[in-house]
């Protein structure tokens, strides 16, 4: 159609398929979005210029869909239409004010225990890059205030202080059992409490964009801040989530009292791990050639998880894939590269659309196979997936690079890409692409074919005739319609390949999956020492087993017919409560189970644990102390200014200690919603403050279902007595705050702010020290 960009590469399907992706964008642009859950389903209207829904199936704006897909490339494409899709997912406080992003509907009533909204800083740094004059002003200082005000909330509210990482769900594997070990799929207070790579990596960037912007608005102290606060992160990533002896980053660490890495892998951490430099460029490498490679593509996560159904589980997604070909082109591995693009353009040219996911092993849009069938949801023409083509073609087949003044083209053409998709063209073209109000075409020429392993370099670079060297063009250069001309040389065989796995490999599951989860069955004392006693139902013979106490791995490799471990180190189990979990792992393959729920032995009768309940030591404003749903509590309690007093609280010995409560919140399902209870707790030493953080209430689905919160560690003095107080200070809260779900139908949107949960208990458990 007139206006938008052509790709003539020799390829008739190629070329065709990228005019699909460019064609599926034009159709996701939309004048009005809607969902079942906002507005009673009825249109919103977009600003002037319009909206970008997220697919066929999917008609509303998302953050992670809209900012991942800004980031890939439709930012490019549209870029008004893309600003106000991005500016839709901030919002001001009911109250007109601190503009935040927004954190969509999400796990256990969205944030905290979901926190990747974060992510929208990548989309909005990307598309900075395509905005020009007062329009590109406008949305800066937008995205300055939303990002600023995230990242201080964010480090109130989800920072953890004692390793430097963020809490909340993995960013786009937000389906809890899917990815998550069974155990926490209706304990999503879990899931909060866990760190995930993706998720991290997503603060690092936004901490990233607000050290830039600050710099652009001269701010030097914000900058500053924000620099420090970002290298610190960077090196907690490091620190806490890189497997040396597997050269890989662990997807997460999956709970607080289990705070060792997982020994699994999700692909767009990974990919990020690559692209934002938290890998060293001799770990980018190994990542890259490490992660396994199905025939059809990259899956999402690694291993897959048994009795599971196909969604994120045994799953390739496009925009993950289309991420992971750009770490590829980073670390210039060529067998990566070539598997990602053959697996975008399978997966195009056999649905007609690029759609939102496929089966890992057959590629398939749909395998029916009784419980496990999926892909459970596959929408049409899916914004991210469409973005995800475009951009591969954009920023590897032709390397397009922008900053925030210029641009250059850097191709990263493998050998075999030119040999076969490109196999005798001498040249190759992308036409008609607009940037900052001018139009660009691109004109590749390509070397005679040679070997099959290795990415092509660039040997010369012209702008409309003259040469410009392999470094950025300013915008300021470019003239109305200019011509990059970019010649390209043999390059060098690439120096590693892949782990890919072929139709015999896959044939034996335990070279795809990962076993079962183990699970504890009791924890005590036996001749002086703590006896751990667990069920594993695999067989025997397929598994060995690796126990972990309190992070640390204490024993690996045991039997997998093992069903009991003494911990011969637990010599200070009468003073120090140490906490377990249990993994097995394939002998054959290496893959490794989810973690089993950790256990605690607490002492005899749990004598480290202190409760107090809601009729015997609450003292509270607001709210009506009750006997409803099982339990004693203040109902219709958590207004601003309402509290929960506890006092005479007084330690039974020095250290570390957890605060907990168990709380009711019925607001929403475990799946969905924006309201999540959210308090601050405090601990005063009369006048002192000792410390403090936020308890997470997660929705539970129910108002008659109970369940513990996370946890608020302190550290408290023998003897000493304290008072515990439960309210509200300024990182309490939830979505239901803000301006944006004032049109949603649940609970907190239409009917206003709603933080209300009922609790029940206030536990503090020792830990011992530290």
């Amino acid at each position: 159609m007139p206006g938008q960009p052509v790709l003539r590469t020799g390829h008739d399907m190629l070329d065709a398929l990228y005019a699909l992706a460019v064609e599926e964008a034009r159709e996701c642009s939309v004048s009005a979005i809607s969902d079942y859950a906002f507005n009673g389903g009825n249109p919103l209207p977009c600003p002037p210029g319009g909206c970008f829904e997220t697919g066929r199936l999917w008609k509303y704006v998302w953050t992670r869909d809209t900012s991942y897909s800004v980031a890939l490339g439709l930012s490019l494409l549209d870029p008004t239409r893309a600003r106000n899709s991005m500016e839709f997912k901030t919002s001001q406080r009911r109250d007109g004010t601190k503009r935040e992003i927004v954190q969509d509907t999400g796990t256990g009533g969205s944030y905290p225990i979901s926190s990747d909204r974060v992510v929208w800083a990548m989309g909005a740094f990307e598309l900075l890059k395509h905005l020009d004059g007062a329009e590109r002003t406008a949305f800066r200082d937008l995205a300055y205030e939303a990002i600023t005000n995230t990242a201080e909330r964010d480090r109130l509210v989800v920072w953890d202080k004692a390793d430097g990482l963020y809490r909340g769900e993995q960013s786009f594997l937000d389906w809890r059992e899917q990815t998550y070990p069974g155990w926490v799929a209706t304990d999503t207070a879990q899931i909060g409490m866990s760190k995930a790579l993706g998720t991290n990596i997503g603060h690092l960037v936004m901490l990233g964009v607000a050290v830039k912007l600050a710099e652009e608005k001269g701010d030097a102290a914000a900058s500053q801040k924000y620099a420090g606060w970002a290298t610190a992160l960077r090196d907690a990533i490091r620190a806490r989530l890189f497997l040396p002896e597997r050269q890989m980053y662990s997807t997460f660490v999956t709970t607080y009292l289990d705070p060792a890495p997982t020994l699994q892998y999700d692909l767009l951490g990974s990919a990020f791990a690559v692209l934002f430099d938290v890998a060293t460029k001799a770990e980018a490498e190994e990542i890259v050639a490490r992660y396994p490679h199905l025939p059809k593509g990259p899956p999402v996560i690694w291993p897959q998880q048994q009795g599971t159904r196909i969604y994120h589980n045994r799953a390739i997604w496009p925009f993950v894939t289309a991420f992971w070909a750009k770490a590829a082109a980073k670390a210039g591995n060529a067998d990566a590269i070539d598997n990602t693009v053959r697996s975008l353009v399978r997966g195009a040219a056999l649905n007609l659309s690029n759609m939102e996911n496929f089966e890992a092993v057959t590629g398939a849009n749909w395998k029916d196979e009784g419980p496990t069938s999926g892909p459970v949801v596959n929408s049409q023409r899916q914004l991210w997936s469409v973005a995800g083509f475009v951009g591969v073609v954009h920023d590897v087949i032709f390397g397009l690079e922008a900053t925030q003044t210029g641009l250059r083209f850097a191709p990263k053409i493998t050998r075999g890409l030119r040999n076969t998709l490109f196999a005798g063209m001498d040249e190759i073209t992308l036409s008609g692409i607009r940037y900052k109000g001018k139009r660009l075409s691109v004109k590749v020429k390509l070397p005679a074919a040679s070997g099959d392993n290795g990415v092509l370099d660039v040997t010369a670079a012209r702008l409309d005739g003259q040469d410009v060297g392999t470094g950025f063009v300013d915008a300021a250069a470019l003239g109305q319609d200019s011509v990059f001309e970019i010649e390209l040389g043999a390059g060098a065989a690439s120096t590693k390949g892949i782990t890919a796995l072929g139709d015999a490999e896959i044939a034996d599951y335990k070279n795809v999956f990962g076993p079962h989860t183990p699970s504890i069955t009791s924890v005590g004392i036996t001749n002086d020492r703590v006896l751990l006693n667990f069920s594993v139902t695999e067989n025997a013979n397929d598994v060995t087993l690796n126990v972990y106490r309190d992070g640390t791995r204490i024993a690996q490799d045991l039997p997998g017919g093992t069903t009991s471990y003494v911990d011969t180190g637990s010599t200070e189990h009468t003073t120090k409560t140490y906490c377990y979990t249990v993994e097995a792992v394939y002998k054959t393959s290496g893959n490794a189970s989810q973690r089993a729920r950790p256990w605690c032995y607490w002492g005899p009768s749990n004598a480290r644990i202190q409760s107090f309940g809601a009729q015997q030591n609450f003292s509270a404003t607001g709210g009506t102390l009750v006997l409803n749903h099982g339990r004693w509590h203040y109902e219709n309690w958590g207004d601003p200014g309402h509290t929960i007093t506890v006092t005479n609280v007084t330690a039974k010995q020095s250290g570390r200690h957890l605060l907990q409560v168990t709380a009711g919140n019925g607001a929403g399902d475990y799946t969905t919603g924006i309201t999540c209870g959210v308090k601050a707790i405090e601990v005063w030493d009369g006048a002192t403050l000792v410390g403090s953080g936020q308890l997470t209430m997660p929705h539970l689905a129910t108002w008659d279902d109970w369940r513990d919160s996370n946890f608020v560690p302190v550290d408290l003095v023998a003897g000493k007595t304290y008072s515990i107080v439960i309210r509200e200070d300024t990182g309490s809260g939830n979505m239901s705050d803000f301006a944006h779900f004032a049109s949603y139908n649940g609970m907190g949107g239409q009917s206003g702010r709603f933080n209300k949960v009922n609790i029940s208990e206030l536990k503090v458990l020792a830990i011992g020290l530290p």
